[in-house]
């Protein structure tokens, strides 16, 4: 029989809290749930801190390396207390090692948390390694894994199990993005000491009336962020938070790739940041230099991950994006972008392999035709676009996931690239290079010394710092625009004062805005507090603006 595809909903906003109504769409900068913290909830639940986090996140166990050095391998069989009837282990009677293709993908995750923590992670051969691999047919239905630091159970500490894809087929289903691949990035938080972020748990039996208890966000979640946006050690959905990640090509909804944002910042609390990973100039996404496949479009076009990255120049690729983007180079923030949607051949593609493994009695997707394939993809940027409105209040960028991507708290990214489509590229408080590329794009830099390249199209720069000297390599003047209105142009006074625009030269009075230069360098510069000195500048090469070019 045929199988429906997942919908994808539009942005709903669930806050509640003494003077908050909605969330931020109106305010200078995006909408992040965690700048509510204590002064609103969402859901009826309360926001947390980053410490409130932790103390969710991390378990207090504790998996001890000898000298700095933690080792795993793949189990050929059972072993040690699991031959022991008298321990009532469940695992060893449906006992099957892991496949080649399960071995490459537990790898792969556990490179995920190498790249965290100063541990090094290392394979070894035969069964007394600190971290033991295998499929089990006994056992709860999904995967499991046990805590460390247990001493009458100390050979099976940290050990991951994981019911064999021939009686659970979701654990086969190895793509990024795809359940099986999150199962052992999950597993192995748990194999790190991470708990899940609120007291629960599959196959729970409270009641005590012989079956698992329904574990939901409304009634098993104890803060606001439990949710595959912010962990990937959540139970629950990231559309609870707000946020919604969608494989376009299959038409399902994604799964968490990396350990996300709070799992990067309760790892870290808890061994320390390996701050040797990707410390030179990195790009991720288009044109990757990552080092790891699930930061490049071209191999993960769809990614639903958090960046941890220790230094250098880096950049935010979505050069060969064919939807728009909303890249937020803040730390601690979400961005809302992909590779947009692949050709229908891909889209196709990727179908049959969904179908290739899954279970039968689920059924397969039917193929796309253009028709289906044209009216989806319309579809999922219409409420793309919806959504990033709603967070920003900027209006038809087309992005086919939302709040995907985030940066850890502790990364500092430089540079965003938007592709063809109208993007949104808000910067942080370095110094930045915007690139906007093809699209009517919509470019602030934020603090710090920007640089901004609109590229093809009507593109906006807003400027909303003051303090900064920045650039705009192609400004067109009547075609362009100059965005000044988040600077109060006017400090002397109450309110948020408009510049007045005139003159090459300051003359001491507060919101003058003046234009001067020649040849190829031509400059804007604003006095917002009336002592005669430039508080921004912005360079325009050889191109003018006129006052008709400049929002006030």
């Amino acid at each position: 029989m045929g199988r429906a595809r997942d919908a994808v909903v539009g942005a709903t906003q669930n806050f509640g809290g003494t003077g908050v109504s909605s969330a931020a769409a109106s305010d200078a900068l995006p909408f992040r749930l965690e700048d509510y913290v204590g002064i609103a909830n969402w859901n009826g639940k309360p926001i947390y801190d980053q410490s409130a986090v932790i103390g969710q996140i991390d378990s207090g166990a504790f998996l001890n390396s000898k000298n700095g050095v933690v080792t795993f391998s793949f189990s050929h069989k059972p072993t040690g207390l699991y031959n022991n009837p008298k321990e009532g282990f469940p695992e060893p009677a449906g006992f099957s090692p892991f496949s080649a293709a399960e071995q490459a993908v537990a790898r792969q995750a556990i490179q995920l948390w190498d790249d965290l923590v100063p541990i090094k992670f290392v394979e070894k051969n035969g069964q007394g390694a600190d971290i033991l691999f295998a499929n089990t047919t006994t056992g709860p239905a999904q995967a499991w894994a046990y805590y460390p630091e247990s001493k009458k159970y100390s050979h099976v500490s940290s050990d991951v199990w994981t019911a064999d894809p021939t009686a659970n087929w979701t654990n086969g289903w190895l793509g990024y993005g795809d359940y099986g691949r999150t199962t052992l990035v999950h597993e192995l938080g748990h194999t790190l000491g991470l708990s899940h972020p609120g007291d629960y748990n599959f196959g729970d039996d409270s009641d005590g009336d012989g079956e698992p208890d329904p574990i939901t966000y409304t009634g098993d979640a104890f803060y606001a962020q439990d949710s595959n946006q912010f962990s990937i050690m959540s139970y629950f959905s990231e559309r609870e938070t707000g946020a919604q990640s969608i494989n376009v090509s299959v038409g399902l909804l994604n799964n968490p790739q990396t350990p996300l944002l709070h799992d990067i910042l309760t790892i870290q609390s808890k061994y320390g940041a390996d701050t040797s990973t990707r410390s030179g100039d990195t790009v991720y996404f288009a044109n990757s230099t990552a080092g790891n496949a699930v930061y490049d479009l071209k191999a993960n076009p769809f990614p639903m991950l958090s960046v941890y990255d220790a230094g250098g120049n880096d950049t935010f690729d979505f050069s060969t994006a064919n939807s728009g983007v909303f890249i937020d180079l803040r730390a601690g923030s979400f961005s809302s972008a992909t590779a947009g949607y692949q050709t229908l051949a891909e889209a196709n593609a990727a179908t049959e392999a969904f179908n290739a493994v899954t279970d039968e009695d689920q059924g397969d997707f039917g193929l796309w035709d253009a028709g289906s394939y044209a009216s989806w993809i319309s579809t999922v940027q219409s409420i793309g676009a919806s959504r990033v409105l709603n967070d920003t209040g900027v209006s038809g960028v087309t992005a086919t996931s939302h709040r995907n991507i985030s940066i850890a708290y502790n990364t500092v990214i430089e540079n965003a690239v938007g592709g063809s489509a109208r993007d949104y590229l808000l910067g942080n408080a370095v110094s930045n290079k915007l690139t906007g590329n093809g699209g009517n794009d919509v470019l602030d830099g934020l603090d710090g010394n920007d640089v901004y390249a609109g590229g093809a199209g009507a593109d906006e720069f807003r400027i909303s710092g003051v303090g900064g000297n920045d650039m705009i390599t192609d400004f067109v003047s009547g075609t362009d625009k100059i965005r000044l209105s988040e600077i109060d142009a006017n400090t002397t006074l109450a309110g948020n004062q408009a510049f007045s625009v005139g003159g090459s030269t300051f003359t001491n009075v507060p919101g003058q805005l003046i234009s001067y230069g020649s040849g190829s360098n031509h400059y804007l510069a604003g006095d917002v507090d009336g002592n005669g000195i430039a508080d921004f500048t912005i360079h325009l090469g050889s191109a003018t603006a006129l006052a008709t070019d400049i929002f006030m």
